[in-house]
C-alpha cells in the first residue's frame, strides 16, 4: 500500500512523462494531479510513433494500469476526447476499464479559451498555450466554475454555462478584432460532443482510497515543475495549479502517510518557454540550437503542446536545490544524459548564485530576484563516448560516472534513474 510522485524539478519538459512510463509497469494505478492541456509529455509506444500526451496519465500505454485524471486537473473535454481518438489510431485501448476521470475535476469551458486569446491578442499576453488555463482557475477560485459532474447530472444546465459564457466574451472579442461567437450553436455542438466523457466520469477520491485498502499501489503523475507552481515558482511567470508533491495530496485527495517515494525528474540540458528569468541560459545561437536537436524527434526541445522552439541552458544546482527541499525529494531521475558530450569537453554547472554582493547555494523564487542573479559556474569535464547503448552504471565512461557522484554530492540526494536516450529500455536503473 504506498503511493509514489513523479515530478519536475526544473521548469517543465523534463521527461516526466518517460519516467512514468517506465515505472507505470510497477503500479496499479497511474494518477495525474495538476494542469491541463497546457502539459505535455511524449511516451514511447514501442515501434509505434511516440504518443503526445497532453491530459491523459502517462501510464495509459500500460494495458493493466488504471489511469486516472485526478480533481485537481483542469480538463478540456473536446481537446481530452481527440487525444483518445490520437492514442487509439496509435493502437492503445482506451475505456472507462483504464481511465476515470473525477468528477470534481473543473472544465475548461470554450469561453475559457476565448478570454485566452483575447488577452494575448491585447498588450497584455504572457506567452499562454491559449488553453484557458488561467481563466478556468480563476472561475474556480471565485466558486462559480464548472465540474465534470455536470456531464452526468446536468447536460441543460452545463448547455447554459457554456452558452452565457460565450456571450459574455462577444464584445470583448470584437474589442480586439477577433470574430464573435455563434453562442447557442457552438454551447450545442459543445455539450453534445462532451457528454461523450460521462461514463469515465466518477468519485476519483473513493476509487484511490479503494484501491490503498485493497494494498494496491499508485504513482502519482505531475504536470509542469516546481518552477512554474503558483505558489513556489517564478512569480509571476507560473502556472495557475500546483505542481508540488503537496500538489499531489490536493489534486488527488489522498492520505500524505501513504506517500513513500518522491521521484524529482531533472533534465540535464534545461529548458524553458515562455516568459522568466533564465538564469543559466546559452546565449550563443549556434551552441543552442545544436543541442536543441531537429524538430520533430522525440527527445528535441520543442515543446509537446506547442511545438514552439525552447530555450536551453545549463544545469543549475541552486534550482534544484531549493526544489528538492520543498518537495521532501527522495531520489532523483536523470535524463538526456546522454546529449552532455554534445557541448565537447567539458560543460558549465551553475553550483551557487551571486545575488547583492552575497553568495546563494539555494534559489530564490521571485523573477525580480533571479533577474538580478548571476551564475557561479563550475567547469565539468565530459565524454566523447556513445552511452546510449549502456545500462549499467559500472559501464559508463569514468567521466560519466565522476558527473553522476558530483551531483549526488551537491544535492544530496540518491540518483537511482539516468536517461541515455528517449526509448523505455534506454535507462540505468539502481
Amino acid at each position: 500500500m504506498s503511493i509514489d510522485i513523479v515530478l519536475g524539478l526544473q521548469r517543465g519538459d523534463e521527461g516526466k512523462g518517460r519516467i512514468v512510463d517506465v515505472m507505470a509497469g510497477e503500479y496499479d494505478l497511474v494518477a495525474r494531479f495538476n494542469g491541463g492541456p497546457n502539459a505535455g509529455h511524449t511516451v514511447a509506444n514501442g515501434d509505434a510513433e511516440p504518443l503526445k500526451l497532453h491530459q491523459l496519465p502517462s501510464g495509459i500505454a500500460r494495458p493493466e494500469v488504471t489511469n486516472v485524471i485526478g480533481n485537481g486537473m483542469l480538463l478540456d473535454p473536446i481537446r481530452l476526447l481527440g487525444e483518445i481518438n490520437d492514442v487509439q489510431a496509435a493502437g492503445v485501448a482506451v475505456s472507462p476499464k483504464n481511465l476515470v476521470i473525477s468528477d470534481l475535476a473543473h472544465l475548461i469551458l470554450p469561453h475559457h479559451i476565448s478570454l485566452d486569446e483575447i488577452r494575448e491578442a491585447g498588450s497584455g499576453g504572457q506567452g499562454s498555450t491559449k488553453r484557458g488555463i488561467a481563466f478556468v482557475a480563476r472561475e474556480k477560485y471565485e466558486r462559480v466554475g464548472v465540474r465534470a459532474e455536470m456531464l452526468v447530472h446536468d447536460l441543460d444546465g452545463l448547455y447554459e454555462a457554456v452558452r452565457e459564457g460565450l456571450e459574455s466574451v462577444n464584445g470583448p472579442r470584437q474589442s480586439v478584432g477577433l470574430k464573435p461567437h455563434d453562442a447557442a450553436a457552438e454551447a450545442r455542438a459543445w455539450v453534445d460532443a462532451s457528454k461523450a466523457l460521462a461514463p469515465f466520469v466518477t468519485d476519483t477520491i473513493e476509487l484511490l482510497q479503494a484501491a490503498l485498502r485493497e494494498d494496491k499501489t499508485v504513482l502519482a503523475e505531475g504536470a509542469q515543475a516546481f518552477g512554474l507552481d503558483i505558489d513556489f515558482g517564478m512569480y509571476p511567470y507560473v502556472t495557475s495549479s500546483h505542481t508540488t508533491s503537496g500538489g499531489a495530496v490536493i489534486g488527488l485527495g489522498i492520505d500524505p502517510h501513504e506517500i513513500k517515494r518522491v521521484v524529482g525528474v531533472v533534465k540535464l540540458l534545461k529548458s524553458h518557454v515562455g516568459g522568466g528569468p533564465f538564469v543559466t541560459e546559452i546565449t550563443d545561437e549556434a551552441l543552442a540550437s545544436k543541442m536543441r536537436g531537429e524538430p520533430g524527434k522525440i527527445d528535441s526541445e520543442y515543446g509537446a503542446s506547442t511545438g514552439r522552439s525552447r530555450m536551453v541552458g545549463y544545469l543549475d544546482l541552486p534550482e534544484l536545490r531549493r526544489a528538492i527541499s520543498v518537495n521532501g525529494v527522495t531520489e532523483l531521475a536523470l535524463t538526456k544524459f546522454d546529449v552532455l558530450s554534445m557541448f565537447g569537453e567539458s560543460m558549465k554547472v551553475a553550483v551557487a548564485y551571486e545575488l547583492d554582493g552575497k553568495q546563494l547555494q539555494h534559489a530564490p523564487s521571485s523573477a525580480a530576484q533571479l533577474e538580478a542573479s548571476k551564475p557561479i559556474y563550475k567547469d565539468v569535464p565530459l565524454w566523447s563516448e556513445d552511452i546510449t547503448g549502456v545500462r549499467k552504471r559500472a559501464d559508463l565512461p569514468a567521466n560519466a560516472n565522476a558527473l553522476l557522484d558530483f551531483l549526488t554530492r551537491e544535492l544530496n540526494v540518491p540518483i537511482t534513474m539516468v536517461g541515455v536516450g528517449p526509448e523505455r529500455d534506454q535507462i540505468i536503473l539502481g
